[in-house]
């Protein structure tokens, strides 16, 4: 699962994307976060999902699930509307994953990637963060070794 976002300071901008991934209990596997230099948010929350598929193909993941609080992003790919500046790319990102869900999400459950995004924002154009594990930028709002799931929109969300 891949919780994305995009931030921007100013539209356009100082852009960056990042997202949180998690493995099937929900447990932070990683996060990646990436500069955009000058650039609106709407581009920064497409290249949020492109990067995210493209880092999945690389791990050799086929299944995988996409979380975005932008709506507008999340209803696009889901009906293959992808925006012209990024379809070759999200062509050939897509080919190497088997499925891809896609999920929107409400902002207040996006934070983490919301956290991620804006350290991408601190980052040079093209310039790249990754981190395994759970990064000490994301914050732990709940008990240690306690797994809580929030029940919103017919899905579950995993807060770790």
């Amino acid at each position: 699962m891949f919780w994305c976002d995009g931030s921007s300071f100013g539209n356009p901008g100082t852009t960056g994307f990042g997202f949180v991934i998690r493995d099937h209990v929900c447990q932070v596997i990683g996060v990646l976060s990436g500069g955009l230099g000058i650039a609106t948010n709407y581009i920064a929350e497409n290249y949020a999902l492109l990067c995210a598929v493209g880092l999945a193909g690389e791990w050799g993941l086929q299944n995988i699930i996409l979380c975005s609080d932008s709506k507008t992003v999340i209803e696009d790919f889901a009906r293959d509307q992808v925006p012209w500046f990024i379809i070759m790319r999200w062509q050939k990102a897509t080919s190497k994953v088997s499925s891809i869900i896609f999920q929107h999400n409400p902002r207040e459950v996006n934070f983490y990637a919301d956290t991620a995004a804006k350290q991408g924002t601190r980052l040079a154009a093209g310039e790249r963060q990754m981190i395994l594990g759970r990064p000490n930028f994301l914050p732990r709002v709940e008990m240690p070794d306690v797994t809580y799931y929030r029940f919103c929109y017919g899905v579950y969300f995993c807060l770790i």
